[in-house]
């Protein structure tokens, strides 16, 4: 592993190394350790500051991650200073613009990225005109949300990522060619399944508690018993369709711990095979987190069962002025 940051080759002073993604928090993430100059004269004299640009490959040369530093952390009892790196998704998120756009998810993409002079790289290509107001929105919504409304359209599923600097929209939950099994690179594995959540009854009821209705799902209060909660109507909202959505069934949650290998990153699929927790075949990657220290590499993953995109909404008609 190599990194280098503000003009320092900091591969042989670094103690720990975290490169990680989220789909929920979308700009990946890069946290290193170095030991703390004050704490030995003899050390290399570094000096980081925010805004110093960090880059980490593979021994192979593979750029891995390409971002600034945001975040020192520096403890007087501390052996260790702290930095954490967000690649430029970050800005995207940060930074908000107001356009009206009619063009393709793809064209606004690029749009977005020439607004706010971060590189664009490719993005999917959908082919669905979308019409939007963007006003007051954040870059990264006013890229999510007509690739929302294409996925309503087509089915398939969109995430944003960085590759070499550059923006590039992708298909999520395509296979990242992994097979994890535990008796090979499967370190450890986790499932967990619980309905403390569950609802499987919805009364709706008027505006002065009157039952109009029900929703429910009869096989699963036949199983579990009852779990009711109530949706009261209002004006402009479709409560029937609310209470389908108040239904809850029992949750799934499946973690594991692996060999690090740089393929696996959140927004991809991954293949699983271990007998103990029963977790066979497919999942989606919602985040990972790879750790680099002394001679160890190894990644943590969650998996989910379904590949959830970060869903943004049109509202046609917003106020403000362009």
């Amino acid at each position: 592993m190599i990194l280098l940051a503000g003009g320092y080759d900091l591969s042989d002073m670094v103690e720990s190394v975290t490169w990680s993604g989220d789909t929920k928090q979308v700009s990946r993430t890069l946290s290193f350790t170095l030991a703390n100059k004050h704490s030995d004269p003899y050390l290399p004299k570094v000096a980081l500051n925010e805004g110093d640009a960090v880059l980490m490959r593979t021994d192979g040369g593979e750029e891995l991650f390409r971002g600034v530093i945001f975040d020192i952390d520096v403890t007087a009892g501390s052996p260790t200073v702290s930095y954490l790196a967000y690649d430029l998704l970050y800005y995207l998120i940060q930074s908000d613009i107001s356009r009206v756009f009619e063009d393709s998810p793809e064209k606004i993409a690029e749009t977005v990225c020439g607004d706010l002079g971060i590189p664009f790289g490719s993005a999917a290509k959908t082919g669905i005109a979308v019409y939007y107001p963007c006003i007051r929105k954040s870059a990264y919504e006013a890229i999510m949300a007509p690739y929302t409304q294409a996925s309503r359209q087509n089915g398939k599923k969109y995430i944003p990522v960085m590759e070499l600097g550059a923006l590039n929209i992708i298909e999520m939950g395509k296979p990242c060619g992994i097979l994890l099994d535990g008796g090979h690179n499967l370190l450890d594995a986790n499932y967990k399944t619980t309905m403390t959540k569950m609802v499987n009854r919805v009364v709706v009821v008027d505006s002065s508690g009157n039952q109009v209705g029900v929703v429910e799902d009869a096989a699963s209060r036949q199983k579990y018993g009852t779990i009711q909660k109530i949706c009261q109507q209002a004006d402009g909202k479709d409560a029937f369709a609310e209470a389908g959505n108040m239904l809850a069934q029992i949750e799934q949650a499946a973690t594991a711990k692996a060999l690090s290998d740089d393929r696996i990153r959140a927004g991809y699929s991954i293949f699983v095979r271990e007998p103990v927790t029963g977790l066979y075949g497919r999942f989606f990657i919602e985040s990972d987190a790879h750790t680099f220290k002394n001679a160890s590499q190894e990644v943590d993953i969650t998996l989910a069962f379904d590949c959830m995109m970060d869903e943004k909404e049109i509202q046609q008609n917003e106020g403000g002025s362009v």
